[in-house]
């Protein structure tokens, strides 16, 4: 019954942020998110390298699985675009602290 009550909490919670998220898309055009349509706990993201850094002119799509007792739990980020850089796995785990 718990578990039944932390995942109903969890979807409440990921798609009002999910909402927030497609009402603010215009606040950085550099960032596009989108949810499966099948599951609110996979999102994909397309993001825009920074302008007068080495990543300038790459777009970059990363996978995020989110748990099930989210917020407890933070989500996991994949890039699964290939990219160079000291907070990302070789793998293509990033590292968020």
């Amino acid at each position: 019954m718990m578990v039944l009550f932390c995942q109903q909490a969890s979807r409440a919670s990921l798609f009002k942020e999910y909402k927030e998220v497609q009402r603010e898309k215009s606040a950085d055009p550099d960032i596009q998110s989108v949810c499966d349509d099948s599951n609110i706990f996979k999102w994909t993201a397309l993001i825009k390298g920074p302008s007068e850094t080495p990543y300038e002119g790459g777009v970059f799509q990363l996978a995020f699985v989110i748990p099930e007792q989210y917020p407890l739990l933070p989500p996991q980020v994949r890039f699964l675009t290939k990219i160079f850089h000291p907070n990302v796995h070789f793998k293509r785990s990033a590292w968020i602290s």
